[in-house]
């Protein structure tokens, strides 16, 4: 499973809604959940894997090296979000660089909402809601982004 790079076409598409969550969905959001482990990504979204589904994961256990680098670096338990929609957020907005698998070495200041509610659901197709906030809810907004079509060179 390698990471597609920009400028592959299905990376500016927008994705197409899960209609039916079966084991072929629960193999690939395994498979995307290892592929998340196993690289230096916080998120990964199925148009980064060739996939043009509207599911993505979450998660992040830093090593020991990296904690003692960054002491304030924080885990971030495993997410399934399929057809995620960002249904409310704060009018406040935070202007961070992100950096992406997909666009290579480059980081773009991108201008996120501080809170979200998401919807989704998981990987055996419970509905579900979450608030978010702060680091989280950048990186489920960059993750919604990528299903709409969007990387984060959109914002430079």
């Amino acid at each position: 499973m390698e990471i597609v790079k920009s400028p592959n076409k299905i990376l500016f598409t927008k994705s197409q809604e899960v209609t039916k969550i079966d084991d072929s969905i629960r193999n690939l959001v395994k498979q995307m959940l290892e592929k998340l482990s196993t690289i230096e990504g916080v998120g990964l979204a199925a148009p980064q894997i060739g996939k043009n589904l509207r599911i993505t994961v979450i998660g992040f256990q830093p090593t020991e090296e990296q904690v003692k680098r960054n002491p304030f670096l924080k885990p971030i338990p495993k997410l399934v979000l399929i057809n995620p929609q960002i249904v409310n957020h704060s009018k406040q907005m935070a202007v961070e660089k992100e950096g992406c698998l997909s666009v290579g070495n480059k980081e773009i200041a991108v201008p996120r909402y501080d809170k979200i509610v998401v919807q989704f659901q998981d990987e055996f197709g419970k509905k579900k809601k979450l608030k978010a906030r702060g680091y989280l809810a950048r990186i489920i907004q960059h993750e919604v982004d990528h299903l709409e079509g969007r990387t984060i060179s959109y914002y430079e």
